[in-house]
C-alpha cells in the first residue's frame, strides 16, 4: 500500500546568482522601477513585481538583471513560455550568465523538459562553480533520474559551499531515506529543521523517514508540527494518514486524507489510501467502498477519457497474443508469488509477456522474471503518460492490472486506455470504478453475484482469485504442536492493521474459553518494542495476560514458513481477512479458520472451499468462536489434516502453478476473441 506522499523536494524560489539582482544602469528611473520589482518579488507580489520589471525594460531592453528576475517572476506566475524566452534573451545578451541559466533550469523543468534543465544547471555551475542553488537544483534534477548517488554528491557540495543551507539538507535527507540510509537521512533531516525551524517541508520527510524506521509515534508528531507551521500542506496531511493507517487507526486516518484531497484534489496517492481505508474498517459497506471508486474515478480518471484513440492491434482471433503486466513488486513479494507463475508458466507459442516493472529494487526473482519477459520496461520514473505511451508503441493486446488502488498503482496509465484491453487482476480487489478497466478477475465467492452490478468493469471467475506460486520450497510439514506441548496453539500471520477492536475481542473470548491455549502472533512490525507492548495492551484490556500470547517478528522466508510448525490453528481476522498468509498456512497444513460474512472480501472462504474445508467457514462472530472451541478440542482432525491439506492443496488448481496458468490464459484467448468480433462488427467506442 502507498505507506506515504513522496517527500516534497524544495526548490529554491528563482533568483539571481547574485544576493540581490544588480546592474550598470545610467537610468535613475530604470534603476526606481528594477527595485521596486525586486522589493514586490520578495513579498510574494509577483504580478507588481512583473509590471516594475517590464518598465525597467521598456527603458533598458538589455537590462539583464532585468531580464532574470522578471523570468523567475512569470515562472511562479506559471507563465512558462514567455519565462523560458525573456531567460533565453538574458543569455544571448551575456552566454556566461549563471544566474539566467540556473532560472531557465528551473524554467524548464516547471515544464517537463527535464533533461534540458540538467543542462541549463550544469551550464550554472560551468560559469559559477560556487553556484550554491544550482548545485541543489541539479540534485534535484539527478534523484528524479534515479542517479541517486550523483543527487547526493550535488546536495553535499552545496552543503560544503554553504553550510548553513537547510533546503540542501532536507533534499539530501530525501535521497538518503530513498536509497535506505534511514539514520543518515534522519540526521539530515535534523539538521534542516535545526538551521530552518519553521521548515515545514523538512518536518513531514522527517515524518516520513521515522515511519520507514518503524516509529510511527514519531511521524505522527512531526506530521503533526509541519501542519502546525502549514496548515495547508496537503501532502503532510496525507503523511500523516498513512501513518496513522499503520499504527491501525484507520478512521483517523480516513479523516486526514480525506483533509488532503480537499486541499488538493489531484493528490492521487491519498485518494488511493483513502479507498484502503474505507475498506479496512469494520463499519464501511459495499456501497461505500464502490462510490469511493467511484469517486476517484471522476476525479482523477474520467479528464483522461479525452486521449483515447482507436487501437490498431490485429483483429485476429488464433494469433500470438501480446500480453502486459503493469505492477510494482517484480521482486519478492507475497504479490509476486501470486501473479509470478503468469509471467514464468506462460505458453510461450502463444503469447508474448511485456512486463512494465515499477520497483526500483531488484532481486533473483527479479531477474527470473527478466529472463521470460519479451521485453522488460522499468518504469519507476516514468509518468503515467510516459508509460502509457510505451505500452500503445508496444501494441499491447491484453494488459493486465497487478496494483489496483495500492502502492505502486499505475491506473493513471490504464484511465489513457493504451490498449483496447485492460483487467485488474491480483492487485486488490473491489475493482478500479474506472470505465477504462474492461474486467475485473475474481470468483463467485470472492465477489457474489448479488454484488457485481455495483462495479464497474465485467467480472470473470477464475477458478480461483488467487494461487500459490508452485515452484516455491515449502518445509516438510510437521504433527500439531498441541500433541507434544499438550494444549492448542492459536497463530495470526497477517499484518498488524488488519487487527481491529473487535478481532481482538473475539480472540480474546476464544483464549478465555480455553484457558490453556496460546496464540502466536508473527508478523516483521513485532521487531519494535512498542508495537509489542501495544499487541499486548489490546489483550490485557479482554482479562488475557501476556504469558497467553507468543509474539515474533520478521526472520527469512523459510524461518518464517517453518513457524508453522508451531501453530495448530490459523485464524483469520476481519473484515480484512488473509490471502497469501491463508494460502501459505493451508500449504503448510495448519487449517485457516474464517469469518465469511465479516470479511470484506472473503479470500480466505473462497480458498477453504476449493480445498473442501467448507465446514472452516464461520458465518458470524458467534459461529467463529462456536468453530475454534469445538476444533481445538479434535486433535485427531487436527492430525490429518496436517498429513493431508499438503498432499490435497498442491494437486489442486491453488497449488498447480501450470493448472492455474492455463486456465487463465484460456481466459485472455476468450476474451481477445470477443474484442475480434466487436472490432470486426466495427463496435469499438471511443469518444
Amino acid at each position: 500500500m502507498n505507506r506515504a506522499e513522496r517527500g516534497r523536494q524544495d526548490k529554491l524560489v528563482n533568483k539571481d546568482s547574485q544576493k540581490k539582482p544588480v546592474a550598470s544602469i545610467s537610468s535613475k528611473e530604470a534603476h526606481s522601477y528594477l527595485q521596486n520589482g525586486v522589493t514586490y518579488h520578495q513579498h510574494g507580489n509577483f504580478v507588481k513585481a512583473i509590471a516594475f520589471y517590464k518598465k525597467c525594460l521598456g527603458i533598458q531592453p538589455d537590462n539583464i538583471a532585468a531580464m532574470c528576475n522578471l523570468g523567475g517572476a512569470l515562472q511562479i506566475t506559471g507563465a512558462l513560455d514567455d519565462a523560458a524566452a525573456v531567460l533565453q534573451k538574458a543569455i544571448s545578451i551575456k552566454p556566461d550568465y549563471a544566474g539566467a541559466y540556473n532560472n531557465l533550469g528551473q524554467v524548464k523543468q516547471d515544464q517537463g523538459l527535464l533533461d534540458e534543465a540538467k543542462i541549463c544547471f550544469q551550464k550554472a555551475i560551468s560559469f559559477n562553480p560556487s553556484f550554491v542553488q544550482a548545485y541543489n537544483n541539479l540534485g534535484n534534477m539527478q534523484q528524479m533520474d534515479a542517479n541517486l548517488d550523483r543527487a547526493v554528491a550535488c546536495y553535499q557540495k552545496a552543503i560544503s559551499l554553504q553550510p548553513n543551507f537547510a533546503q540542501a539538507y532536507n533534499n539530501l535527507g530525501n535521497v538518503l531515506r530513498e536509497q535506505g540510509h534511514l539514520d543518515l537521512a534522519v540526521e539530515n533531516l535534523q539538521k534542516a529543521i535545526s538551521l530552518q525551524p519553521g521548515y515545514a517541508e523538512a518536518y513531514s520527510n522527517l515524518a516520513y523517514a521515522k515511519q520507514e524506521q518503524g516509529k510511527l509515534d514519531e511521524a505522527i508528531a512531526n506530521n503533526q508540527k509541519a501542519i502546525s507551521l502549514d496548515p495547508d500542506f496537503a501532502e503532510a496531511y496525507s503523511n500523516l494518514g498513512a501513518a496513522l493507517k499503520d499504527k491501525g487507526r484507520l478512521e483517523e486516518g480516513i479523516q486526514n486524507f480525506r483533509k488532503a484531497i480537499s486541499l488538493k484534489a489531484d493528490l492521487i496517492d491519498a485518494h488511493n489510501n483513502l479507498i484502503f481505508c474505507i475498506d479496512a474498517i469494520s463499519q464501511a459497506t459495499s456501497d461505500m467502498f464502490c462510490l469511493e471508486r467511484q469517486n476517484w474515478a471522476k476525479i482523477h480518471a474520467e479528464p483522461l477519457k479525452a486521449l483515447w484513440q482507436p487501437h490498431s492491434n490485429k483483429p485476429e482471433p488464433h494469433r500470438k497474443l501480446r500480453i502486459g503486466y503493469v505492477g510494482a513488486d517484480f521482486r519478492q513479494h507475497s504479490a509476486a508469488n501470486i501473479f509470478g507463475p503468469m509471467l514464468i508458466n506462460h505458453n510461450r507459442d502463444k503469447f508474448s509477456i511485456f512486463c512494465y516493472a515499477g520497483n526500483s529494487e531488484e532481486d533473483e526473482l527479479t531477474a527470473k522474471f527478466k529472463s521470460v519477459a519479451t521485453k522488460w520496461v522499468n518504469t519507476s520514473r516514468m509518468t503515467d503518460e510516459e508509460l502509457a505511451a510505451i505500452i500503445r508503441k508496444d501494441e499491447i493486446d491484453i494488459l493486465v492490472d497487478l496494483a489496483g488502488h495500492t502502492k505502486g498503482s499505475r491506473l493513471l496509465t490504464y484511465a489513457r486506455k493504451p490498449a483496447p484491453i485492460q483487467v485488474t487482476a491480483w492487485g486488490y480487489p473491489h475493482g478500479t470504478g474506472m470505465e477504462a478497466m474492461d474486467y475485473l478477475f475474481a470468483d463467485p465467492i470472492f465477489i457474489p453475484v448479488s454484488q457485481r452490478k455495483k462495479y464497474s468493469e465485467n467480472i470473470i471467475d477464475l477458478p480461483s482469485v488467487i494461487h500459490l506460486n508452485s515452484d516455491i520450497v515449502f518445509p516438510e510439514p510437521k504433527p500439531p504442536p498441541a500433541c507434544q506441548v499438550g494444549y492448542i496453539t492459536f497463530g495470526a500471520f497477517n499484518r498488524i492493521v488488519k487487527y481491529n477492536e473487535a478481532v481482538y475481542a473475539l480472540w480474546s473470548e476464544i483464549l478465555q474459553r480455553i484457558p490453556s491455549a496460546k496464540l502466536l502472533i508473527k508478523t516483521a512490525t513485532l521487531d519494535l518494542e512498542k508495537r509489542r507492548q501495544e499487541v499486548v495492551s489490546n489483550f490485557k484490556i479482554h482479562g488475557i495476560l501476556p504469558e497467553r500470547l507468543i509474539l515474533l517478528g520478521k526472520t527469512s522466508k523459510q524461518e518464517h514458513l517453518a513457524a508453522h510448525h508451531l501453530v495448530d490453528i490459523m485464524l483469520d481476522p476481519f473484515p480484512h481477512n488473509g490471502g497469501m498468509t491463508t494460502l501459505e498456512s493451508l500449504r503448510m497444513g495448519v487449517p485457516v479458520l474464517t469469518c465469511e460474512n465479516m470479511s470484506r472480501c472473503p479470500t480466505s472462504a473462497s480458498i477453504l472451499n476449493q480445498l473442501g474445508l467448507d465446514e472452516w467457514r464461520a458465518i458470524n462472530g458467534a459461529d467463529y468462536l462456536k468453530k475454534a472451541i469445538g476444533f481445538a478440542d479434535d486433535i485427531q482432525v487436527l492430525q490429518h489434516l496436517r498429513e493431508e491439506l499438503p498432499k490435497r492443496f498442491v494437486t489442486s488448481v491453488l497449488g498447480d502453478s501450470q493448472l492455474y496458468v492455463n486456465k487463465v490464459e484460456a481466459i485472455y484467448r476468450l476474451v481477445w476473441q470477443k474484442w475480434c468480433v466487436q472490432k470486426h462488427d466495427n463496435v469499438e467506442v471511443m469518444p
